[in-house]
């Protein structure tokens, strides 16, 4: 999906706090501090039978990058396909040591798409693509991750764009993958932003912006065929609170984290870490197919039944990806076990209380066909050392 409002959150801070650690010489000193701690977390897992580590991968024809962390290598895999597209924020490979609850009981894998991230700073030219090379990609990471730790099946886990990615795989390898977690997951962009569009105009005429609901009005229902139609909507979709829900006047959502686990990440330049954030979306949404074909899916006629067991969890007021539409899909569709999990302190972004309720359901579930004697430590992330340190 495309992330505008994040990454005018994102713009907004890295502006503010750079121009406030340049200044003090104190960003250059934090970054290395926050690095060193990702490293050595790293280094004591690899030194008691887990894994931390970022490696280079031959997918189709390019070069790409994941990161992989686990407690104990002998664990199941889960891997994570993050959203955008083109916007590896979360669930990139910026996220070593940020979902511990998981990687205490996984062998976690990140993985940096094409027209992403780092994969996307090491082949900037490489940006007209199609969703069909991101797939084929997708498979030949799931051989190689199988082939690697030597199992016959993986956890699937996709966020937003990676969603739809996701529940195709699923359809289409169900004999690889274990189950599938869904987050934020798509079902029928189209129908969601019409749906989209009758909330805005509610939202507006009841707080008194008649400018915005005029500018609806004009604009019409979707779909709009002209790039610039579209355009206009997304600038007016902006205005409003429809990918994040609010708390006490500030976005409740984990924006702080998500920031400084990129920019202290080791494993990233800082041409590197603007491009997480924001170079690679803006670039691959200019160029690349992704869009067109994004607007087009409709798991509804799609996907009618799976062979897997299947898991959902979504904001509430998620008005991006509609949860009356994902639950309308669930209702026809057949498979072994399904569940969603819907949140009562999220929109399409989850905030920081919902994070830690859905690592840890996503973790009971696998502990249940795979169990363990003991339980997880305590998950101290990259944005509350940052917090600590601001206090």
């Amino acid at each position: 999906m495309k992330e505008v409002v994040l990454k005018m959150m994102i713009r907004c801070l890295i502006s503010i706090g750079l121009m406030i650690f340049l200044i003090s010489g104190g960003f250059f000193v934090m970054r290395q501090l926050f690095g060193q701690s990702i490293l050595s977390s790293a280094n004591e897992l690899n030194q008691n039978g887990g894994i931390s580590e970022v490696r280079e991968v031959l997918l189709g024809d390019m070069l790409q990058y994941i990161a992989i962390e686990g407690e104990n290598i002998d664990n199941p895999v889960c891997l994570f396909l993050h959203g955008g597209p083109g916007l590896s924020l979360p669930y990139g490979i910026s996220s070593r040591h940020q979902v511990e609850t998981i990687s205490s009981h996984c062998t976690v894998v990140y993985w940096d798409q094409r027209g992403a991230g780092k994969t996307y700073s090491t082949n900037p030219s490489e940006v007209s693509f199609t969703y069909e090379q991101v797939e084929a990609d997708a498979k030949e990471l799931i051989t190689y991750l199988r082939r690697e730790f030597e199992v016959d099946q993986i956890y699937l886990i996709g966020y937003s764009w990676g969603s739809v990615l996701g529940m195709r795989l699923v359809h289409e390898i169900p004999e690889q993958l274990y189950a599938y977690f869904g987050l934020s997951q798509v079902v029928h962009p189209l129908q969601s932003e019409q749906a989209l569009y009758d909330w805005l105009l509610g939202e507006f005429e009841s707080t008194g912006h008649h400018q915005l609901v005029l500018s609806l009005k004009q604009l019409g229902q979707p779909p709009y065929e002209q790039a610039s139609s579209q355009e206009r909507f997304q600038q007016i979709l902006n205005q409003s609170n429809a990918y994040v829900k609010w708390r006490e006047g500030l976005p409740n959502v984990n924006v702080l984290n998500w920031m400084s686990q990129v920019l202290a990440c080791p494993d990233l330049t800082l041409k590197e870490a603007y491009d997480t954030l924001i170079g690679a979306s803006h670039q691959t949404l200019k160029q690349s197919q992704y869009w067109s074909q994004l607007q087009a899916v409709n798991l509804l006629e799609e996907i009618k039944e799976v062979k897997i067991p299947v898991y959902f969890a979504t904001g509430v007021d998620d008005y991006i990806c509609s949860v009356s539409l994902l639950q309308s899909w669930l209702e026809q569709l057949q498979a072994p076990k399904k569940e969603v999990l819907i949140l009562d302190n999220s929109a399409h972004y989850f905030s920081n209380e919902d994070e830690s309720i859905i690592y840890q359901w996503m973790k009971d579930l696998i502990a249940k066909k795979f169990p363990q004697a003991e339980e997880a430590p305590d998950e101290t992330t990259v944005g509350d050392i940052f917090s600590n340190l601001l206090q």
